[in-house]
């Protein structure tokens, strides 16, 4: 497993289990076949099971894997923020060329390689051709150093997109690594509810969905029946979707509720 895999189980594990009021038992610790990947537990005797997985553009899951086994930063003197033009690329040319322009933009003193001098672009022929063939966007930033990685972000028109969000989940539906995952969670034995959440990763989502800023969607979904509750963040959204006892609504983390609350009182 990833290192933001694991984070995505972990974050996913304390919302569900905060939202109902159960434990969370790790359940797949041991690479156990076909085993969901936590266990709920109440205090009245009843269990259930959750299964987390991200949802990622088909195109982009090579090399994303091997961003994340990177820690999704890239070694560097400065910090950097790298976003690929596209869903899929070559992942190490494309490292070794930004680490390069890297130097060259602290050397001249830029913060983006398309404002290095033409006589340095001149000299450096791969460098040269990121920013021609705009290949990805690198911006310096001011957190430590390294060259943080993201994922590309979808283009098209927001109009294109669909207005309600429960189409967007359903075409999630069909990605190769759903089917096993929602069939964990279906068959998982000895309990009483089944909940299945997804972290979708940015080039997943559609731009009007980038951001948490629209209405809890109206539809249920199709292709999720026999779970009891669909669970869904991402990373720029500041709360999660529960699609639970047929309907859709917008919850607040934890934290942020607790706040609510206290400013309330």
């Amino acid at each position: 497993m990833t290192g933001f895999a694991e984070r995505a189980e972990q974050i996913a594990a304390h919302l569900v289990g905060h939202e109902l009021g159960a434990s969370v038992v790790v359940h797949d610790a041991d690479g156990l076949q076909s085993a969901v990947d936590y266990l709920l537990e109440w205090s009245d005797g009843r269990r259930g099971a959750l299964e987390v997985t991200l949802v990622i553009e088909p195109a982009s899951i090579q090399w994303q894997g091997k961003a994340a086994k990177d820690g999704w930063r890239w070694l560097a003197e400065t910090s950097w923020d790298f976003r690929p033009a596209d869903v899929d690329f070559h992942y190490k040319q494309t490292r070794r060329t930004v680490l390069r322009a890297v130097k060259l933009c602290d050397q001249w003193s830029v913060d983006s390689p398309d404002a290095l001098p033409v006589e340095a672009l001149a000299k450096e022929s791969d460098v040269n051709a990121f920013v021609v063939n705009e290949e990805g966007t690198l911006r310096r930033s001011p957190f430590s150093a390294g060259v943080t990685v993201y994922p590309s972000i979808r283009a098209e028109f927001v109009d294109s997109a669909p207005v309600d969000f429960s189409l967007v989940v359903e075409s999630w539906h069909g990605q190769a690594h759903m089917a096993s995952h929602i069939a964990k969670i279906r068959t998982a034995p000895d309990v009483s509810e089944r909940h299945l959440f997804l972290v979708a990763l940015d080039d997943v989502l559609p731009a009007r969905f980038f951001t948490d800023d629209f209405a809890a969607p109206e539809s249920p979904p199709q292709g999720f029946e026999g779970i009891d509750a669909l669970w869904i963040w991402s990373n720029y959204w500041h709360r999660f979707l529960v699609f639970r006892n047929r309907s859709w609504h917008w919850r607040e983390f934890p934290e942020a509720a607790q706040a609510t609350r206290e400013a309330s009182n």
